[in-house]
């Protein structure tokens, strides 16, 4: 028996921002550009991702990975599996990792409250054992404008624990969002990923 399904759509995103943020702390020390092209069928997507990071050990990184998303009752729930991979190596690290992601969301009005846990078994680099919980708003303005923060905790074995915050404004525009944000984290006076700093970004999807 044949399955009635419809046929795959394809898409293509592209981020541009002045700084790479990850799990509230920066990837690189100037500009960043995410490329991911994917296949969506339902509710499940596949696809490749690349974006340039400032490293000793590589100069991109890349990842393939599979999400799927469902509504159960008021909640909207998503999670994805990605096998991540360093590009432009340099010396030996530790280049590959698997990387597993679960999110919940429910909304209230014009307010989102949103929980997201992000683990890793074997993180890249020299860092193993990897979980990131992070939680926050999100509240819906006036003519495509929303407001969002979040406070975020990341444990790591080999690795810094830190608590992250950020919080901005988006605008929604076509295919594109802008977004200017605020991020922070204890951790401030210990190395520049951890310190404050204002980032702008542009999210075009087609």
């Amino acid at each position: 028996m044949a399955l009635d399904l419809p046929p795959p759509d394809p898409g293509v995103e592209i981020v541009v921002a002045t700084r790479g943020m990850s799990k509230g702390i920066a990837q690189t020390d100037g500009p960043q550009i995410v490329a991911k092209g994917f296949l969506r069928l339902e509710d499940v997507q596949f696809g490749l991702q690349w974006k340039n990071i400032s490293s000793s050990s590589a100069d991109g990184e890349g990842s393939a990975f599979l999400s799927t998303s469902r509504k159960l009752g008021s909640l909207q729930l998503s999670g994805s599996v990605a096998y991540k991979f360093y590009t432009g190596i340099r010396g030996n690290p530790d280049a590959t990792s698997w990387e597993f992601t679960a999110a919940a969301s429910r909304k209230f009005g014009p307010v989102t409250a949103r929980l997201n846990a992000i683990f890793s078994p074997d993180d890249l680099g020299s860092a193993r054992r990897s979980l990131f919980v992070e939680a926050g708003p999100a509240v819906q303005l006036a003519r495509g404008w929303t407001a969002s923060a979040a406070i975020g905790q990341r444990s790591r074995v080999n690795g810094v624990d830190y608590t992250a915050f950020n919080g901005g404004i988006s605008k929604a525009a076509g295919p594109m969002q802008l977004d200017l944000r605020y991020y922070h984290t204890n951790r401030s006076g210990l190395d520049n990923p951890y310190r404050a700093r204002i980032v702008a970004s542009a999210r075009v999807s087609f």
